[in-house]
């Protein structure tokens, strides 16, 4: 049993759940431009386990099945600590967020007035993409920004960056320090034109040096955080002077969207074409995605759940082996093939009876979609407009299947 096992049984032992046992710290983020304090990022210390980590105690609720009650202890800590500290506008204040803990609870916005951000990783998003994608709608509409965090960790997480419509993205130079040259200039590259098309913001996490705050610098970054700047505390008695505040860019997807069939043809005149030619179409254009690697995205729903023919699932199962993530909605294809995630297409959902395929990832979007006439004849368009490809993804995504037991 590794250290961190053994701690996590013991903190195990004696785990409470309420805000009470949490000691809140917050660790300060500064505005790279001129070093003044914007917000804090709120951490959790455990009363009754000084010693103990984090990573240990989210570890023993895990094995209690106790992640979200957690969670949402920590944060509730959180938001009372920030309160009782005083802090208020123009300032903002980072929590994190366990998904299934969101599904369940979704948290209100204090009316002290900092700007709340909840911080979200790629993997809450394959795990829990509906559920996800639906809480973070919701808290959207009540004035919470959303920050992905831990870039640089997978990169899944590029392909999957537009998907949660970042108003932050966090950049982990910890992570990155584990990286090659050419991984961390692509993921850089891929971090800054998502920034742009977005007007997100980008925040380096782990400056622990000053040379990593040059690479913050080097890397766009406008916000940061990290030891060398300050380290996880209670809020001081006296706020510093803020910053500028930290600007939301109020958009997000929708989950219930026009299916992309409708979205796509609303604007672009669908060609008539056998299935043969539409294959051929929908081919040449998501294989495209296998040149991102595990920076690209897939994902296809298909106009019912009868069997795929063979080649159109090799195609899937190829792609599922190159690529970052595969999802295919109906044809029977996940079954089929571990590689893929998806499941079937209920009966009454509006996608019934169209087919698409979306690819997305770091410079490359493109959205094929087709319609069976009832002659028997395809019509079939194609997109590469971004915030289109991106609607797409998003009303796919929000049907992909969560994960379950083990797999989660």
């Amino acid at each position: 049993m590794s250290a961190v096992e053994h701690e996590a049984e013991d903190a195990g032992l004696s785990l409470r759940f309420d805000a009470a046992s949490i000691e809140p710290v917050f660790q300060p983020i500064f505005d790279l431009r001129d070093m003044t304090v914007v917000g804090y990022e709120a951490l959790a210390r455990w009363r009754g386990s000084p010693a103990a980590s984090p990573e240990a105690l989210f570890a023993a609720a895990r094995a209690q099945g106790r992640v979200g009650e957690l969670d949402r202890a920590c944060r509730e800590a959180a938001l009372a600590g920030a309160l009782e500290g005083g802090l208020g506008a123009p300032f903002s204040l980072f929590v994190n967020a366990d998904a299934r803990a969101l599904e369940d609870d979704l948290p209100g916005t204090p009316r002290a007035g900092f700007t709340l951000v909840m911080e979200v990783t790629e993997r809450a998003l394959t795990e829990r993409p509906e559920p996800l994608l639906r809480a973070l709608t919701e808290l959207r509409r009540r004035g919470w920004g959303v920050a992905l965090d831990d870039v640089g960790a997978d990169s899944r997480s590029l392909a999957l960056m537009p998907v949660l419509y970042p108003d932050v993205i966090k950049l982990d130079l910890r992570l990155l320090g584990d990286r090659t040259p050419e991984d961390v200039a692509r993921i850089v590259t891929a971090v800054g034109a998502e920034a742009e098309q977005r007007l997100a913001t980008v925040l380096a996490e782990g400056i622990d040096s000053e040379a990593q705050l040059a690479t913050a610098h080097a890397a766009g970054a406008t916000l940061g955080q990290g030891y060398l700047l300050g380290e996880p505390a209670p809020l001081p008695a006296e706020l510093p002077a803020p910053g500028r505040g930290l600007r939301l860019t109020s958009s997000g997807g929708v989950p219930d969207n026009a299916v992309p069939y409708q979205r796509v043809t609303n604007w672009r005149r669908p060609a008539a074409a056998s299935l043969e030619l539409a294959e051929r179409a929908a081919a040449l254009l998501t294989s495209q995605a296998a040149a991102l690697g595990t920076t690209g995205l897939l994902l296809v729903s298909l106009p019912d759940d009868d069997a795929l023919p063979e080649g159109q699932l090799a195609r899937y199962v190829g792609l599922a082996a190159a690529i970052g993530f595969v999802g295919v909605l109906g044809g029977g294809a996940a079954a089929a093939a571990s590689a893929i995630r998806g499941g079937p297409i209920p009966p009454d959902d509006p996608l019934r009876g169209t087919w698409t395929e979306v690819a997305l990832g770091p410079g490359y979007g493109a959205c094929f979609v087709a319609c069976q006439q009832e002659d028997g004849s395809w019509r079939f368009a194609t997109s590469y407009d971004h915030e289109t490809v991106v609607e797409c993804a998003v009303v796919l995504m929000a049907r992909m299947p969560s994960l379950t037991g083990a797999d989660a």
